[in-house]
């Protein structure tokens, strides 16, 4: 099972504007944009002090299959992804109040900035269930490293398209060309960022299906059953 964590951290951004707007601006004359883009991949931590409880309660896991909506949770890998951008920009005066301005740099990092994977307190370390609990989750694990690989030449061909139809921008002050060169990137990276969390919901459901759930329960002769809470016993009512 996995829990995701997302933000999002935007320093600057770009802005789309067709070349013949920045001529009728009077803005031309600036270098290309230079692209950066970097991937984060956390070292994983392992961190098995959380209890069967616990682990169920956790705020923010992906909810699996239909049928497993109520089962407890055995192991959990938490994952922290997201991107984080800054531009620089170079400015002209021109003499009447105004400025022009356009993007120089951008550079973007974009990946996992954290990573844990938790197997519950209650099973013992080096028993026969621990390790298929922990395997369960190193596919998890797996998953989401194959699609941060997968993912990054498209996002650089989608930054690259933004590059392209970028133009510098006229405004009577620095900080309002900033703020326009900002809102088209930033709203890029969102939706880079809403696709990228879909995806990964896909691929995560893939490992924890209905079928799979049910093989961790029978594993180790029945060993998960030791370790979930047990059933509250309410006294019966008798009636009439």
């Amino acid at each position: 099972m996995t829990v995701r964590l997302l933000f999002l951290a935007l320093a600057g951004i770009l802005l789309a504007v067709s070349p013949a707007a920045a001529q009728s601006n009077g803005c031309t004359g600036f270098p290309p944009i230079t692209l950066t883009l970097d991937s984060v991949l956390a070292p994983l931590q392992r961190d098995d002090a959380l209890t069967v409880a616990q682990l169920t309660r956790l705020p923010g896991r992906t909810p699996g299959p239909a049928k497993t909506a109520d089962s407890h949770v055995l192991g959990l890998t938490q994952a922290r992804y997201g991107e984080q951008s800054q531009v620089s920009a170079l400015f002209k005066s021109m003499g009447d109040g105004t400025y022009c301005a356009s993007a120089s740099t951008l550079t973007v990092s974009f990946g996992f900035q954290q990573r844990i994977v938790h197997v519950a307190r209650e099973i013992p370390a080096g028993s026969c269930l621990h390790g298929e609990v922990l395997a369960h989750e190193m596919r998890h694990v797996a998953v989401d490293e194959a699609l941060l690989q997968e993912m990054l030449p498209q996002i650089r061909s989608r930054l690259d398209q933004v590059i392209e139809g970028m133009a510098p921008v006229r405004s009577r002050s620095q900080a309002q060309a900033m703020a326009a060169i900002r809102r088209p990137l930033e709203s890029a990276m969102r939706r880079i960022m809403q696709d990228f969390g879909r995806e990964r919901d896909r691929r995560q459901a893939q490992v924890d299906t209905v079928e799979e759930y049910e093989r961790v329960s029978r594993v180790c002769n029945g060993e998960a059953r030791n370790y979930l809470p047990k059933p509250v016993q309410r006294p019966a009512v008798r009636r009439g």
